[in-house]
């Protein structure tokens, strides 16, 4: 059997801050060791959105073998508790950054547009809108319900180009923890 690998990143927002963060594939999504992170305040530009979400899918690392085999179980234990690691930094960055009492203040109420690219097949990135819950747990819409949700960009499109695709991308989400409409339409 052989897997279609892709690489991935998350891009939240708030009323206060965006963030891009690279992320890690082993038959899961991981905050990247090593991948690109980045976060500003909101009012950032579509062309700053465009070259970082780039950078982070270009950073994304697929470790997912290609014929469908298992992952090395130590190789993935290590990983975890790196990822976890520079997560929680990450997470401790915005909460200082952007004057949260805790992280868990931080966590609650963001937009989130998930981003990714199936390598090894396309040229494109694939955005997908998302709904968050009272929980504050965020989920793709279903396949049925997805029409106009879903965004398509070139990985080598201009960056203002990408980064109006994750701005429509965001007014498409929905739920208790969205921010506001996009600063630009």
């Amino acid at each position: 059997m052989t897997v279609i690998r892709d690489k991935s990143c998350s891009i939240r927002r708030t009323d206060k801050w965006i963030s891009i963060e690279s992320e890690e594939v082993w038959y899961g999504i991981y905050f990247s060791r090593r991948g690109h992170v980045i976060h500003a305040p909101r009012d950032v530009t579509p062309e700053w959105i465009g070259q970082n979400v780039r950078l982070a899918l270009q950073t994304s690392e697929s470790f997912t073998p290609i014929d469908g085999g298992s992952v090395n179980g130590d190789a993935l234990i290590a990983m975890k508790a790196a990822s976890n690691e520079r997560r929680l930094a990450f997470w401790d960055e915005i909460t200082a950054s952007y004057g949260y009492k805790s992280r868990d203040v931080a966590w609650k109420k963001f937009d989130l547009v998930f981003g990714s690219w199936c390598f090894d097949l396309t040229n494109d990135i694939t955005l997908k809108s998302s709904k968050s819950s009272r929980g504050g747990g965020h989920s793709a819409w279903p396949t049925n319900r997805n029409e106009g949700r879903v965004f398509s960009v070139p990985i080598d499109a201009p960056d203002k180009d990408i980064g109006e695709a994750v701005l429509k991308a965001f007014a498409k989400c929905e739920g208790p923890g969205k921010s506001t409409e996009p600063l630009f339409p």
